[in-house]
This record gives structure tokens, sequence and C-alpha cells, in this order.
């Protein structure tokens, strides 16, 4: 599905676009080295990504008309792509690191609540007050462990997932190739 450089074993992902700026989002006012790449073609390349096993390195080829070249633009569309990439990387990373925050936050509530709610209570008297705490006390600890387990096992492995790729993407050889 993918072409391969011979001497990397590198996935190369082709991306043909008309002009430099199509890299880039074209509502963004900032200059090229800081601005987002366009959604289409960062969905683009995530998508080629995703389809990559993360063994494997991956180059960016872009492919442009051939009366548009211009090596300073070039330069700085790949710087551009590169700081697109590192600003994802952070954002994942600070996304990781609260996804793990929550989840201790949420199994030290669940083992508080399921503590609570069967440690022996001698003297409380049973009425309907305290089976309605008790039975919430059960009720809202199992549902902190399950969102602790879920943001753990489900939010937190698909976060590093997309941080391997983007980490990888970083790392890419980004070339330039005129039609």
């Amino acid at each position: 599905m993918y072409k391969t450089n011979a001497e990397t074993n590198g996935f190369i992902i082709e991306v043909s676009v008309d002009s430099y700026n199509e890299i880039f989002n074209g509502w963004d006012p900032s200059p090229v080295k800081r601005r987002d790449l366009d959604p289409e073609v960062m969905a683009f390349i995530e998508s080629c990504s995703a389809d990559i096993p993360l063994r494997y390195p991956v180059e960016l080829h872009f492919y442009l008309p051939a009366e548009s070249r211009d090596e300073e633009k070039e330069r700085l569309s790949e710087e551009g792509i590169r700081n697109n990439f590192s600003y994802s990387i952070a954002l994942l990373r600070r996304s990781l690191a609260d996804i793990r925050r929550k989840t201790m936050i949420y199994a030290v509530a669940a083992f508080a609540f399921l503590t609570l709610r069967y440690m022996p209570k001698p003297g409380v008297p049973a009425n309907l007050l305290t089976t309605i705490l008790t039975e919430g006390l059960s009720i809202g600890g199992w549902v902190f462990l399950w969102e602790a387990f879920s943001l753990f096992f489900f939010s937190g492995q698909e976060t590093s997932g997309q941080l391997k790729r983007y980490l990888r993407l970083l790392n890419a050889k980004i070339a330039f190739k005129y039609r």
C-alpha cells in the first residue's frame, strides 16, 4: 500500500500539494515555522501513520509542481512541520500526565469509599439514611474504580499510542519532490 525506501526500510507517506502554503493551515496567521498543519494534511498523515506498524520508520514526501521549487520555503516548511509535531507531542505528554494523575486520584477515592463502605460500623443504627449512605459509598467506590480502570487502560493506551506515532513523525525524514 505504501512505497518503501530500500536504504532505510522506511515507509513513505506521499502528500501531493500545489504549493508550500497548502501544507499549513490557511487560517493561521503565524509565520510558517510556527503555523499549524492544514487539518486535512494532518488527518491524512495521521491516518497513514496509523496504518504503518510502529516498528518501521516513516518518511514524509511532499510532491509539488516543479516551478514552485524554493529552497528557503522548503527549509521553513520542514521546520514548521517539525515544530507542529513537537507542539503536539508536548500536548500529548501533558494529557498523558493528566490521565495518570486522574487515575491515581480516582483509585484512591475508590479505595477510600469502598473501605468506608465495608468497615464494620458498631453502634450505627440500620435505618433508611444509613442504608442509603452505605449503598452510595459502595456505588461511588465502584464508579471511581471503573473510571480509574477506564482511564488507565483505554484513554491512557490510546494517548500513548498517538504519542509514539507523533514521535515517529517528528523523527521522520522530510523530502520535497517535484513533478
